[in-house]
């Protein structure tokens, strides 16, 4: 997908934390984990978060599925 747009530098901290914690696991962190390694307040800003970087290009989700993020 070729419409990827440049990440502020939180967004790209975020993404690469979403990355590493792939990488160790193998499958993609939920909201509470996303929560608790970035230092978030509340699951509806990682919620933005997520799909800030959705907008741009970067990661999307499988409809009705847990754990349903994928990176592009």
């Amino acid at each position: 997908m070729s419409n990827k747009k440049g990440l502020t530098p939180k967004q790209l901290e975020f993404l690469q934390q979403i990355q590493g914690f792939i990488k160790a696991n193998g499958f993609p962190p939920s909201y509470e984990e996303l929560k608790q390694l970035t230092g978030l307040k509340s699951k509806s800003n990682v919620h933005a978060k997520m799909y800030a970087l959705k907008r741009r290009g970067y990661l999307d989700f499988l409809p009705h599925s847990s754990r349903s993020m994928y990176l592009l």
